[in-house]
């Protein structure tokens, strides 16, 4: 049985037609994924099936009663609640049960009352309806499920405005999880967590008793879950009833014929085209000309096929040599109010590659800014290379996102030319119109590609790059890699992905408080 509903969806992103007469249903046993490229409208899918945005044409229909929670890459913060609070909000109505049953037993204690039998069985009516809610275990399953994702205790009381955005990330999937509603909807559920979190959230949604529809570009965690996979490829929506090993192997077939397919029938139209060029002005074949004119413009033209690789092409410049001894670091201290972990000290000498790793919150994107000085150490010393060129990508910055792709570059660079920016960009990538939108308008992979280029115009001799990965497809990550193994400085790199980091580094400092 369906959950949810799809046909004939077409929907227009500003000037780029997404979807084309796209049709699917999730059903109730349905663990599935969506992928496809950066920019092929995934994010967008789920605004329409939560109704964030409305469809150009088609429907979209949920079944009725069907409850869902939503977690979205962007996820804002509206409410001052504290972490508790905003969990405990989910079961208010049991609170408020349970309240009730508290004053009835309280009116049932007085046997002077004659009414006090009946407000008995009112009350015991309420704790059978708690214990069938499992209303007695809902701190049991509080806890179970902070304790998974990595929700620091200390952290419970604090509000969400005060959390960092990986933090807040957190907590809002604990809400849903905790919801328990018919369909999880996830969009990029991983990016905030660390490895062991991951595993955690694999086995939930392994054993979890719903339907769910996850969006990431995680394939190791795809691989983990999916009993089902859409690929959006081509405004359209392909269905593999299978795990994610199985729609790697059925894709390729499929797009084999999908390539013929659309030579074939280019072949026709140019053969059609050229009949009628040739016949429409001729008396004896004109009406065999109009005829095979009409049935042209009534055929439903196949959309050329998406080229998948070597589409992104990262490069990052070296600035030249330093010099033998780059960083010694000797117990810092790092922290804003208060120190976040014991003393570290460390060194990196010429041709070192690092991966920064630990829990997420722990610290590590602190200890990037507090080495690069944008923030103050809080006790404790350490001392660059005085030749140190820095190339800094942070997952937390915030660009004017009014701008275009275009006019970011162009600020920094303003000696370039639009055209010289524009090409850049493509082979960041960001091509053809996306280079010229607001930033706004992108995809979260293609607002990464735009800052990951900014860096392959400046020359650097230690690269930071803090969670790089997040938001990339599968090409543009495959890329970078390539990039940093190619790269010839030294590197600094936070990351989760164990998949991604482990055969690019020399060795893991990993923090721990």
């Amino acid at each position: 049985m369906s959950v949810v509903k799809v046909t004939g969806l077409k929907f227009n992103y500003y000037d780029k037609e997404l979807y084309d007469e796209v049709s699917f249903q999730l059903n109730r046993e349905d663990h599935a994924v969506l992928v496809g490229q950066n920019g092929s409208g995934k994010t967008t899918l789920i605004d329409l099936l939560t109704k964030k945005l409305i469809p150009d044409k088609g429907k979209i229909e949920w079944t009725p009663h069907i409850t869902y929670s939503y977690l979205d890459q962007h996820y804002k913060v509206y409410d001052n609640y504290t972490v508790n609070e905003f969990l405990h909000k989910i079961y208010q109505s049991l609170f408020d049960k349970e309240k009730e049953m508290i004053e009835l037993y309280s009116k049932g204690s007085d046997f002077n009352d004659p009414n006090y039998n009946t407000y008995l069985l009112k009350a015991e009516k309420i704790n059978q309806y708690l214990i069938n809610e499992n209303y007695y275990d809902i701190q049991t399953e509080i806890n179970k499920i902070i304790s998974g994702l990595g929700i620091q205790k200390e952290k419970l009381e604090s509000k969400l405005t005060e959390l960092s955005s990986g933090q807040r990330e957190k907590v809002y999937l604990a809400k849903m999880l905790l919801e328990k509603n018919d369909v999880l909807l996830l969009d990029e559920p991983t990016n905030y967590l660390d490895v062991g979190q991951v595993e955690w959230l694999k086995e939930y949604l392994k054993a979890y008793h719903y339907a769910f529809l996850v969006v990431s570009h995680d394939e190791d965690f795809l691989k983990s879950i999916a009993n089902v996979v859409f690929h959006l490829s081509n405004k359209k929506i392909e269905r593999y009833k299978g795990d994610y090993d199985y729609f790697l192997t059925q894709s390729v077939i499929r797009k084999a014929q999908y390539e013929k397919d659309y030579a074939a029938q280019q072949k026709y139209i140019k053969k059609e085209e050229e009949f009628i060029a040739a016949h429409i002005v001729r008396a004896t074949s004109a009406k065999a000309a109009k005829s095979r004119r009409t049935r042209l413009s009534h055929l439903q033209r196949l959309d050329a096929p998406t080229n998948d690789i070597n589409k992104v092409s990262f490069n990052f410049p070296y600035a030249g040599d330093i010099g033998k001894d780059i960083l010694e670091v000797d117990r810092l201290i790092i922290g804003y109010d208060k120190p976040l972990l014991n003393p570290i000290s460390f060194s990196l000498k010429k041709g070192d590659r690092i991966a920064v790793i630990g829990k997420n919150g722990i610290g590590k994107s602190t200890l990037i800014k507090t080495l690069l000085g944008i923030i103050p150490s809080l006790g404790g010393s350490f001392e660059f290379n005085e030749r140190r060129i820095f190339g800094y990508y942070s997952q937390t910055e915030n660009p004017d996102l009014s701008v275009t792709p275009v006019q970011l570059i162009g600020r920094e660079f303003p000696k370039l030319k639009e055209g010289e920016i524009r090409s850049m960009l493509a082979r960041c990538g960001v091509k053809a119109n996306l280079a010229i939108k607001p930033l706004k308008e992108l995809s979260g992979g293609e607002e990464a590609k735009t800052r990951l280029c900014l860096l392959t115009l400046r020359k650097s001799n230690i690269l930071v790059l803090d969670e790089p990965t997040n938001h990339l497809d599968v090409i543009a990550k495959e890329s970078l890699k390539k990039a940093i193994d190619n790269y010839e400085g030294v590197v600094i790199l936070v990351s989760h992905e164990k998949e991604f980091y482990e055969d690019l580094v020399d060795y893991c400092i990993k923090l721990d408080s």
